[in-house]
């Protein structure tokens, strides 16, 4: 009788355990994040970004980890600071500045998370920022969870289809289109959360 007592409630601990990050990405999208479009943060237009998503997602994350969420990781997720001295858009961001890191420097910085630096280790759930300097010269900048990652057999090369609020989709979705995790005219940043806190 104690051991399927035990079982059972080993059983049960598996069938409520906690989703893992793309999953609960995923459900934030289908439940309170359902038929918004994007755009810059608006509660009254249903619109989202990028980085506003994320960081919803983080806030979700390091609560379930019993870490309050701050005004201060909101602000590196979101990448603003008004101090970052150059004009990202022009410049492209400074590959010295740990800062355009986004939610990567985010999970390093308050001991959340590591950087993943071989793409051949990236997983399905790693947070993801790059930057990508465009055939008009100009950088623009993404972040977003990996949803996928394949070789291309062609080229050699990984490439990624990431999921969050983008707007070539209007909206949160699996993007429409691989990302090439490395190369030239970009920097690419990805993290994972630790499996439990140190």
């Amino acid at each position: 009788m104690k051991y399927r007592l035990l079982f059972y409630l080993l059983f049960s601990c598996l069938l409520t355990a906690a989703p893992s990050d793309l999953e609960t990405a995923h459900r934030m999208a289908d439940g309170v994040f359902r038929g918004w479009t994007y755009g810059a943060y608006s509660s009254v237009k249903k619109q989202v970004d990028c980085t506003t998503f994320i960081s919803a997602v983080m806030d979700t994350l390091v609560s379930r980890r019993g870490i309050s969420y701050t005004n201060e990781m909101y602000r590196d997720i979101l990448i603003n600071h008004p101090d970052l001295g150059r004009n990202v858009v022009i410049a492209g961001p400074d590959p010295e500045d740990p800062r355009y890191a986004g939610v990567v420097y985010a999970l390093e910085k308050y001991g959340l998370g590591y950087p993943v630096r071989d793409v051949s280790k990236v997983q399905p759930g790693d947070f993801i920022q790059y930057w990508v300097r465009g055939s008009n010269g100009k950088w623009f900048g993404h972040a977003s969870l990996i949803e996928s990652l394949r070789m291309d057999p062609k080229d050699g090369r990984y490439k990624a289809r990431i999921y969050g609020s983008h707007k070539s989709m209007n909206g949160i979705a699996v993007s429409g289109f691989e990302l090439l995790l490395e190369g030239k005219d970009r920097i690419v940043y990805i993290g994972r959360f630790f499996d439990e806190m140190k």
